[in-house]
């Protein structure tokens, strides 16, 4: 389905830390990878600027990565950052986005003098992360989330989906465990509550589907759009979820 867990090792901090040069190829290579990308740089150039009409003071992309997300949602941001613990993800990172910061580091470790952030973004990285590593990385960013502030994360594996389910249910295995409720339930947990979602992909019901979906043109994204309903999260293969800090 284009979206397995990208490396056997059990801690998923180990998973990127050489393929920083091959990253971006290697998603614009999977079909319903590259559609995924496509569909949440379309809604997070809608989601931010309706929440920071003035623009965001403070931006951090947790896990950045090669900066896929920060590119589009940095330029919205009067100061951003990206931290990741991948020197190979960076350095493509900074090529792309030489405006915004880049930091090394594993916040799991430490924060340092980061300070507080009005909106954090993270990537790719829960729907593949292992469940302690997720709610770690979730407290260290509602340590790093101003009170009021936001958090847009999404969940491309979600094993609840109607693509999941029909893999399954026609003898297929998937390696997938962060279902829409048990990271809704992470997310309270760990003091961000959950105040709107942008499902993709709902109607890609058939693991088939998503290795030929192809290119977002005005056809996908008029059905795109006549899905993006918020109570089909829960069998949406990916998931584009706002939440907001507790005061």
């Amino acid at each position: 389905m284009g979206n397995s867990r990208p490396a056997d090792d059990p801690d998923y901090r180990n998973s990127h830390l050489q393929r920083g040069t091959t990253y971006d190829a290697n998603l614009a290579g999977e079909p319903f990878d590259a559609f995924m990308n496509e569909m949440e740089r379309f809604h997070l150039q809608r989601i931010v600027p309706a929440l920071f009409p003035a623009g965001v003071p403070r931006y951090l992309d947790f896990a950045c990565g090669t900066a896929r997300i920060t590119a589009t949602v940095g330029p919205h941001a009067q100061e951003a950052v990206g931290v990741d613990i991948s020197p190979s993800m960076l350095e493509e990172a900074r090529k792309k986005c030489p405006q915004a910061q880049f930091l090394q580091a594993d916040l799991t470790q430490g924060t340092g003098d980061l300070g507080q952030f009005d909106l954090a973004t993270s990537f790719r990285f829960f729907g593949n992360a292992q469940q302690a590593l997720r709610r770690q990385v979730l407290q260290v960013l509602a340590r790093l989330v101003r009170p009021g502030g936001y958090l847009i994360v999404n969940n491309h594996r979600n094993p609840q989906s109607l693509a999941a389910l029909f893999h399954r249910a026609t003898g297929g295995t998937l390696d997938m465990d962060l279902t829409h409720s048990r990271f809704r339930s992470l997310l309270a947990e760990c003091g961000f509550q959950l105040v709107d979602s942008k499902p993709i992909g709902v109607w890609l019901y058939r693991s088939s589907l998503t290795g030929t979906v192809g290119t977002v043109d005005e056809r996908i994204l008029a059905r795109e759009k006549f899905w993006c309903r918020s109570f089909l999260t829960p069998i949406a293969p990916d998931t584009i979820l706002i939440a907001q800090r507790a005061a």
